[in-house]
């Protein structure tokens, strides 16, 4: 597949960030790699009872050492704390789903068959990601909305703060008679798929107290949907939607356009916001926590010495889910457990995941590093560490003692 990259990176930052911030990399892909309809999803229980590992012997530093500040946020962005004004990610969030159509471009399919490759497996991906903390609905609204200019018009206007603003706004104002929106915590408007004058569907974000209003609300965050989205299937949403909780692109913006591997040389095919298609699309440990699906005593904080702590694999609800060592005020070495379960179901080595979380990186430059590079190896599925098998990133080795189905026992020795 091919993505292209929008070209308007680095005019500023806010446009930077929320124009191409958008479902892996911009454009669509060439050939879908599978039919929306087709996706089976694993069953995945968030409440479901494990057996617990050894608990770890290891003496506890204060967490909020570990709680770096988001230094590169730009909208969107690693670090504590998150931004308020972003989309809520527990308890009960609504989005308003509208479906808007355009007189060179007039819709072939009903809203339903349309909503029908996001839903309902978006809702449930976010509900099985945050372990049941974010009850995620989508509230659809089964009318097409004829926009005023053609299609390419909003094309063009998703590159720009300004024309994604007026795309939204218009959609919106057109439903305000028939929708209520002053519960819902943001808007996706989605458009036929053979629009193609609009290539990609972006995430939409604006400061605290800014946006598009209706019904007396100011709403900061959504969503637009462009012809890429068959390719995609539902898990688009959740990457778009990503941004819209705060989450940076893990993939790379600039990159060598005959090797497409180099656009994911960050994560490979680990996280959703970095490459959609990869095995293991499942958020990590640092994000979740981020979003407050992890509690702090879940988060190993080490500051020194060495340690053995036993983690579960974070495809599966409780237990400790990470360990995490502060190098400076922007940078925290991260391990947690990784096994083919859930969305990760396809990943073809289990272990203990080691990366790098750098608040100073903005989005699309490599907030986030998996570890071991190894040639060969481009989207890091032989990176999960096996029993026996370690690692030495900015001075902190990883080495896995025990390995279970339910996760691994690590060493984790810091150097001083």
């Amino acid at each position: 597949m091919r993505k292209v990259l929008p070209s308007h990176l680095g005019i500023l930052l806010i446009v930077m960030t929320l124009i191409s911030a958008c479902g892996g990399g911009g454009a669509s892909p060439s050939t879908p790699t599978a039919e929306p309809t087709a996706t089976t999803l694993p069953t995945l229980e968030p409440t479901a009872t494990f057996t617990p590992l050894p608990e770890p012997t290891a003496t506890r530093f204060p967490v909020e050492a570990c709680k770096i500040a988001p230094l590169a946020f730009t909208n969107v962005g690693l670090g504590f704390p998150p931004a308020s004004y972003k989309l809520p990610s527990l308890g009960d969030v609504k989005t308003v789903v509208l479906f808007a159509d355009f007189s060179d471009v007039p819709a072939s399919q009903s809203p339903e068959d349309v909503f029908s490759l996001v839903s309902p497996n978006a809702e449930k991906f976010f509900n099985d990601l945050s372990y049941g903390r974010m009850n995620w609905t989508l509230e659809p609204h089964f009318t097409w909305l004829r926009l005023s200019q053609i299609s390419s018009h909003y094309g063009q206007g998703i590159r720009t703060y300004e024309g994604h603003l007026e795309f939204i706004q218009e959609a919106v104002t057109l439903a305000d008679a028939d929708v209520d929106f002053s519960s819902a915590d943001s808007v996706v408007v989605m458009v036929p798929v053979e629009a193609t004058g609009i290539g990609y569907g972006p995430a939409f974000g604006a400061y605290d107290g800014q946006g598009y209003t209706a019904d007396g609300k100011t709403i900061s965050n959504g969503i637009t949907s462009g012809a890429d989205l068959p390719a995609w299937g539902f898990l688009w949403l959740n990457h778009e939607s990503g941004h819209t909780l705060g989450l940076p692109d893990l993939y790379a913006y600039q990159y060598d356009y005959s090797n497409y591997d180099d656009q994911h040389r960050f994560v490979g095919g680990f996280g959703l916001m970095g490459y959609i298609d990869g095995k293991a699309p499942e958020f990590f440990a640092f994000e979740r926590w981020q979003l407050g699906w992890l509690d702090d005593d879940q988060i190993f904080c080490q500051q020194e010495a060495e340690q053995t702590v036993s983690l579960t694999a974070i495809e599966s609800a409780g237990g400790a889910k990470a360990v995490v060592i502060p190098i400076s005020k922007s940078k925290v070495v991260v391990v947690e457990s990784r096994r083919p379960l859930g969305y990760d179901a396809d990943l073809v080595k289990s272990g203990a995941l080691v990366y790098v979380v750098d608040t100073s990186v903005y989005s699309g430059q490599g907030t986030v590093m998996v570890y071991p590079i190894l040639e060969n190896d481009p989207y890091r599925y032989q990176s999960p560490l096996a029993v026996g098998e370690s690692v030495t990133v900015e001075g902190v080795t990883v080495t896995v003692l025990e390995a279970t189905d339910q996760g691994d026992t690590v060493q984790v020795t810091v150097a001083k």
